[in-house]
């Protein structure tokens, strides 16, 4: 049934507004912690992109709040905007099938730069964060369900455009507002949503996220000094989703917290390229064992029919176009077995080697397909074809998620930080839901 009425946001905003951190299952708190350690490593390791850097030198005033990478301190709504910008600039955060979203990159660099900038930080406990992340975690994966899919079919960016809710409801949950505070910084939210899918491919892209944490931030900061705004802004008639989905499924934004913990469904990256892509690069790794890759005549794809506005690609020129094609993810699996952040590189996008490869990849779309499912045919010289399929939506265990986020941190933030304090540092973020200070976190991000 499709709904547009202003009774959602009010069932959503209570649940935010209530969530107490006492009351969240144990292993969807432990996948909280793995996702905030998964996203502050994508964000140092994004920090030193030239996008991050550009933005940096124009948002660049004086505050108490880390500024990821080099640990300078600026404002709130300064870091909220470049470490978003870093959290999301590398394509190797974490992604939530529903609403088919990068749920953390627009949600944690706002509610912690509203945690530094509190009046007296060090009351700001691992809980209290813990909780705040949570709460809007939630609400911005129901959003998302409620728009998906003809908000991103409209060439929404997701990410954005429902980010901003998930940062204004955890930066208001960490500001006390209740219920109505919550609708009021939606209200606010929904006037700066902004994200579009045509700049896939381009600084752009990262640079909207950055923007939603900073526009969710400044919307809950604007809700608690008592600017006012509808209360139906979000599912009334002529809100945000009448305006940028045509209809929302608002039975599915009412979904009780306790019924569906979302964070149970969030993936996180293997490869540091554009999710669309990881089911090839999965199927293609199986095959590589004793495979020369001069001797293949082809790679075939079959592929979702979603894919071809997303990450087709046809020969990638940047090492960002590469992160969007499939037929340069698939000429380094291939060729080199990896695709980290070190294999995105301007002279990876030159190497003949690689461009020979990318240019034997046929792409197939199916509209049967799943979201992330992909089927390989490779073909040699002689015609021998070898198959292989991936799904990369199908969940991790909690010890693979473990072990993926770990690694990506010593692999992202030990160049930055130093293996030592890199350990010192999961350690110290395993110890939120004990209520170890956020303030003890920031002091090992800070490099001086």
């Amino acid at each position: 049934m499709t709904e547009t009425s202003g009774a959602g946001e009010a069932d959503i905003a209570s649940e935010a507004a209530a969530l107490r951190l006492a009351a969240v299952p144990a292993d969807v708190v432990e996948i909280a912690v793995d996702c905030i350690i998964d996203t502050l490593a994508v964000a140092i390791g994004g920090s030193c992109d030239e996008v991050v850097k550009l933005v940096a030198e124009v948002a660049n005033d004086s505050g108490r709040c880390t500024r990821l990478g080099d640990g300078a301190r600026v404002g709130p709504r300064s870091a909220a905007l470049v470490n978003g910008i870093a959290a999301h600039v590398l394509d190797f955060d974490d992604w939530l099938p529903v609403g088919g979203l990068h749920p953390s990159a627009p949600l944690l660099p706002a509610v912690w730069a509203q945690a530094e900038a509190s009046a007296h930080p060090s009351s700001v406990d691992g809980g209290r964060l813990l909780a705040a992340y949570i709460a809007g975690f939630e609400a911005q994966a129901r959003i998302g369900a409620a728009l998906a899919p003809r908000h991103y079919e409209a060439g929404f960016h997701p990410t954005a455009t429902v980010g901003v809710f998930g940062a204004a409801t955890g930066v208001a949950h960490l500001l006390g507002l209740g219920p109505a505070g919550i609708q009021r910084a939606w209200g606010l939210a929904a006037t700066q949503a902004a994200g579009l899918r045509a700049v896939f491919g381009s600084m752009g892209k990262a640079m909207q996220v950055g923007r939603a944490s900073e526009a969710g931030l400044f919307s809950a900061q604007l809700a608690a000094a008592g600017v006012t705004a509808p209360g139906d802004a979000l599912f009334g008639p002529g809100g945000f989703a009448a305006t940028h989905g045509h209809a929302a499924a608002v039975k599915s934004v009412i979904v009780p917290f306790a019924e569906r913990w979302y964070l149970r469904e969030v993936l996180v990256k293997r490869h540091a390229a554009c999710f669309g892509t990881h089911a090839a690069i999965d199927a293609l790794l199986t095959l590589r064992e004793g495979l020369d890759p001069r001797r293949v005549r082809e790679i075939e794809l079959t592929v979702p029919e979603l894919l071809r506005t997303v990450c087709a690609i046809p020969a990638a020129t940047t090492p960002l176009e590469g992160k969007f094609s499939l037929a340069f993810t698939a000429a380094l699996a291939l060729v080199r077995g990896s695709c980290q952040v070190v294999d995105f590189t301007h002279a990876a996008v030159l190497d003949p080697d690689l461009r020979s490869v990318a240019e034997r990849v046929r792409i197939r779309f199916d509209a049967a397909l799943r979201p992330q499912q992909t089927h390989v045919r490779v073909v040699l010289e002689g015609g021998t074809a070898l198959h292989a399929s991936a799904d990369s939506a199908l969940p991790l265990t909690a010890r693979e998620r473990r072990a993926i986020v770990r690694e990506k941190f010593h692999a992202l933030v030990g160049p930055v930080v130093g293996s030592e304090r890199c350990t010192a540092l999961i350690g110290a973020i395993e110890e939120l839901p004990d209520g170890s200070n956020v303030s003890t976190v920031t002091s090992l991000l800070r490099l001086e």
